[in-house]
C-alpha cells in the first residue's frame, strides 16, 4: 500500500496555486480512483482547464510537475521486464489490484488472482494476473491427433512481462479476443472498482492455462470449492463463445468429474464430442489416461 500527502508545501495558503491544489486534493479525495497514468493526468488537466478556468501559462507538464513536486500526487517505483509506460502516481492508498489494473487499458483480473477473489482458492497467487486482449485473430487450420500430442508434449508457455512494484510482481497477459466475455465489476478492499472474471470464465481460463493458477491440482480444488452448484450449462455455453481451437471442453468435463459432478449434469460438454484424445497439462511425464473423457493426466493428479 501507499500513502498519499495532502499539504502544499512552501506556498502561502492565499496564493492561486495553493488554492488549486486544494481544490484537486478535494476532487481527487472524492474520486474512488487512486492510481494515474501519465495519460489519465493529461486528460484530468483538461477537464479541469475547462471547469476550472485555468491560467493559459499552466500547460500539462507545468501542472504535472506542480502537483508532483508539491505531493498532491506521488510517484508509484514500478520496475519491469519490458520497456512501457511504466510511470504511474497515486493519491492516497491503493491496492495492488488497483495498481495492477492501471498498467493497460480495458484490463482485467484473471485466472488465479480472480479465482482468489471469489474465494475458489485461498492461495493468494505468487503474481497478480491481469489481461489485456489481442486484437482478433484468425482461426487456425484443422485439428488432428498429431498436432495436440506435438503441441501439449512441450511446456506452456508463460508470459515474461512481469511488473514489479516493492514485494508484488504483476504478470501481464495478452489473451485471445473475447470482447470482455464474462467480466464483470467488483468492489475491492478498500471499495475500488475491479474488473475481473466472473466464476464461470476464471474455470474456463485456469482450465486452459493450469499454470496461470498453481498447477492442475490447484485447479482441481477451484472446481471443488464450487460444492457441486456451478451451472455446467453456463460454462459449456461460454466455452463455445470462445471459440478455442484445442478440445478443453474435455478438460473442463474430467475436472468437473473429479469435483464430484454427475456425469448427468456434465452432459451437456460431451455435446460438442470426443474426437480426439487431450492431456490435462504439458510436458506431463508419469500419466494416467481417463477414458471417459478421453484424457491423459498426471499420475499424481487424484
Amino acid at each position: 500500500m501507499a500513502r498519499g500527502i495532502y499539504t502544499t508545501r512552501h506556498m502561502e495558503p492565499t496564493s492561486p496555486k495553493a488554492h488549486l491544489l486544494e481544490r484537486l486534493s478535494q476532487k481527487l479525495s472524492s474520486s474512488s480512483k487512486r492510481v494515474y497514468s501519465s495519460r489519465d493526468l493529461a486528460a484530468l488537466f483538461d477537464e479541469l482547464r475547462t471547469e476550472w478556468n485555468l491560467p493559459k501559462n499552466l500547460t500539462r507538464s507545468k501542472f504535472q510537475k506542480l502537483v508532483i513536486e508539491n505531493g498532491t500526487l506521488e510517484e508509484i517505483r514500478l520496475t519491469a521486464t519490458y520497456p512501457f509506460d511504466s510511470k504511474r502516481f497515486h493519491h492516497g492508498p491503493f491496492t495492488n489490484y488497483e495498481l495492477a489494473l492501471s498498467l493497460r487499458p480495458d484490463s482485467y483480473l484473471s485466472h488465479g488472482s480472480a479465482a482468489f477473489l471469489h474465494g475458489l482458492t485461498d492461495q493468494e497467487p505468487e503474481f497478480i494476473y491481469v489481461n489485456k486482449e489481442q486484437s482478433p485473430k484468425n482461426r487456425s487450420g484443422p485439428l488432428s491427433q498429431a498436432g495436440i500430442n506435438r503441441a501439449l508434449s512441450n511446456k506452456q508457455r508463460q508470459s515474461t512481462f512481469i511488473v514489479t512494484h516493492a514485494k508484488t510482481r504483476i504478470m501481464l497477459l495478452s489473451g485471445k479476443d473475447s470482447g470482455r466475455l464474462g467480466v464483470k465489476q467488483t468492489k475491492g478492499s478498500q471499495g475500488e472498482t475491479l474488473d475481473v472474471t466472473n466464476i464461470e470464465r476464471t474455470l474456463i481460463d485456469i482450465a486452459v492455462r493450469p499454470e496461470y493458477a498453481g498447477g492442475v491440482r490447484n485447479v482441481l480444488q477451484c472446481y471443488v470449492r464450487t460444492n457441486k452448484t456451478l451451472s455446467v450449462e453456463r460454462v459449456s455455453g461460454m466455452l463455445a463463445d470462445l471459440e478455442y481451437l484445442y478440445p478443453y471442453h474435455q478438460a473442463i468435463g474430467f475436472f468437473l468429474k473429479c469435483a464430484g459432478y454427475h456425469s448427468s449434469a456434465l452432459r451437456v460438454l460431451r455435446e460438442p464430442k470426443l474426437r480426439f484424445d487431450f492431456f490435462l497439462a504439458h510436458a506431463m511425464k508419469k500419466t494416467k489416461y481417463d477414458k471417459e473423457w478421453r484424457i491423459t493426466y498426471p499420475a499424481d493428479f487424484e
